[in-house]
């Protein structure tokens, strides 16, 4: 009889068990994931009566972010320390608040969109948010593959498909800002490097900040001033790099070489080269250079005799003689005693006509060079190297790349040379904070970071 009792009390303890059971945790089934890249990239899947059931870093950055006290938390409190947590760590300020929204589930991308907004709108700053309505299977093969959000790996696909020849695993662990600059400009760093206007940087060394008066958020220091600051602004005119002119909205710069002459004819006279013909040294840019010599009118070498006169050159019974001197007690040594005179017996020698320093003799048979006309020759064909366009008697080679956008500031800033933007008219008094003391270093949350900087990617 008992156990007849006992029966239907313990099927009651069952579901009464059970529907406890399924208010206490059937309740608290994932509802909802969302996904924010900022840079940090941060899942977050909540219940269905919106509260935090677990978050997630995707990044080494999202776990300076997060924290796991958030579970359990409401959306709007776990968004609200998140945007607190990006503006204290230096992922977001006034100029660069890129994020990347994606929402599956219960809670709308609109309604995500006006949170998010909200948290950073508290701190007087204006994100700009990208929302992701739709992922592909493309999408969900590139996430798994990098271990990255979906919402992000939906927005590389987006920059790949506008910029070809960009290099997908180089945009993996870019930052939101970057992806989108590079999807508006097709401005792109390899894979190691930050995208920051036209430049790439890596980073090289960090070290802990200095604590001390620094100009709040949206100032900088300019002579011990803190004046308000702004990015520039790209418009819609072109400017080319120096030496680069544009044309049909392509930076085109144009290199001019002289053409190489490869087939030539002579006027007159015989083909030779500068080097044959002692016109210059073998190692002379111009050794081989053609020229056309005309021996109709040279002249051969002579006897000194028959083309000086005077007393230092004496024809004698069919001699010549040179180089007179005077005739001492012991006779002409090392010479000829000619007419009670000592001199040089010159029979045997020939020079070309003009010349006394001994440096012009020949035989007979050659020809004095400076007697030799040399005419340039005619040049029929030119030639250039790879690459390069014949135009005439020169070689052309033109190189092209994308022009840049000219860059200004808003009403009231005055641009300076390292393309800021400075209202001179508005000051404020600086306030504690950390700043970075050596050259070249830039601030991030309370450590200092020096860069390499290399040219950006013009694709």
């Amino acid at each position: 009889m008992k156990k007849k009792i006992l029966i239907p009390i313990l099927i009651c303890l069952v579901l009464v068990v059970g529907v406890a059971c399924f208010i206490l945790f059937g309740n608290n089934k994932a509802a909802s994931t969302i996904t924010l890249d900022i840079n940090p990239s941060i899942e977050i899947n909540l219940t269905n009566n919106s509260m935090v059931k677990s978050i997630i870093a995707l990044n080494d950055d999202a776990k300076e972010v997060i924290s796991q006290n958030l579970v359990g938390k409401s959306l709007d409190e776990t968004l609200n320390y998140i945007a607190e947590k990006t503006v204290e760590k230096g992922y977001v300020d006034q100029e660069h608040i890129e994020i990347i929204i994606y929402s599956k589930g219960k809670i709308s991308n609109d309604e995500l969109d006006k949170k998010i907004r909200d948290s950073y709108e508290e701190k007087g700053l204006n994100p700009y948010i990208i929302t992701i309505d739709k992922v592909t299977k493309e999408d969900e093969e590139l996430a798994k593959k990098h271990n990255i959000s979906i919402g992000k790996a939906s927005y590389i696909n987006q920059v790949k498909k506008e910029n070809e020849n960009i290099d997908v695993e180089a945009l993996i662990d870019k930052s939101v800002h970057e992806l989108e600059e590079t999807k508006s400009s097709g401005i792109s760093c390899d894979k190691g490097y930050t995208l920051e206007g036209d430049s790439c940087l890596k980073e090289r060394e960090r070290y802990a900040a200095s604590n001390g008066e620094v100009c709040p958020n949206g100032y900088v220091d300019n002579g011990g001033t803190c004046y308000a600051e702004t990015g520039v602004i790209d418009t819609d005119r072109l400017y080319c790099p120096s030496e680069f002119e544009l044309v049909d909205n392509k930076c085109i710069r144009t290199e001019r070489i002289d053409a190489t002459p490869i087939k030539y004819t002579c006027p007159s006279g015989e083909e030779s080269t500068r080097l044959k013909m002692g016109l210059t040294t073998a190692n002379a840019g111009d050794a081989n250079d053609i020229v056309c010599v005309d021996k109709s009118n040279a002249k051969h070498p002579v006897s000194p005799c028959e083309t000086h006169d005077g007393t230092e050159f004496k024809k004698v019974g069919g001699k010549c003689y040179w180089h007179r001197a005077p005739v001492i007690a012991s006779g002409c040594p090392g010479k000829i005693q000619v007419g009670g005179e000592c001199w040089d017996d010159a029979s045997n020698i020939l020079i070309c006509e003009g010349y006394r320093d001994g440096k012009q003799y020949k035989s007979r048979d050659e020809y004095c060079e400076h007697s030799i006309k040399y005419i340039d020759p005619i040049v029929e064909e030119y030639g250039c190297p790879n690459g390069y366009t014949l135009d005439g008697q020169k070689c052309l080679k033109e190189e092209a790349e994308d022009p840049r956008h000219e860059r200004e500031c808003p009403s009231g800033y005055t641009k300076t040379e390292d393309d800021k933007c400075i209202n001179y008219n508005d000051v404020i008094e600086k306030t504690p904070g950390y700043y970075c003391e050596r050259e070249n270093s830039r601030l991030k949350g309370t450590e200092c970071i020096i860069y390499d900087i290399i040219e950006a990617n013009h694709n």
